[in-house]
C-alpha cells in the first residue's frame, strides 16, 4: 500500500473520529429544543435527500433484494434508529 493512501486513510479517520466526538456536544445542545426521536427523523431525511441526490448525480442503480427486506428494515430499526434514539435520548438526559 502507497504511503500517500495511509496518510489519507489516516487523515479520514481522525476526520471521522472527531465528526463523531463532536456530536455529543451538539446534540446536547439541540435537544434542548428537539426532542430526540425529532431530531432522528430530521436527522434520516437529511441523510436520505443527500443519499438520493448523490445516486442521482452519479447514475447509481438501486437493487432491491425482497426477499431480504424484512431483515433490512429490521437491522435499520433497531441497529440505527433505536440506537441513535437511545444514545441520544442518554445525552439529553445526562449532566455532563
Amino acid at each position: 500500500m502507497k504511503k500517500s493512501n495511509k496518510v489519507i486513510g489516516s487523515i479520514f479517520l481522525s476526520l471521522a473520529a472527531s465528526i463523531w466526538g463532536g456530536m455529543f456536544v451538539v446534540v446536547k445542545n439541540i435537544v434542548t429544543t428537539i426532542p430526540p426521536i425529532e431530531l432522528v427523523w430530521c436527522r434520516y431525511m437529511v441523510a436520505v435527500v443527500f443519499l438520493l441526490l448523490f445516486c442521482a448525480i452519479k447514475g447509481i442503480k438501486w437493487h432491491w433484494d425482497w426477499h431480504n427486506g424484512l431483515l433490512m428494515i429490521l437491522a435499520g430499526i433497531i441497529g440505527d434508529a433505536i440506537s441513535i434514539v437511545t444514545q441520544e435520548t442518554g445525552t439529553w438526559l445526562s449532566s455532563a
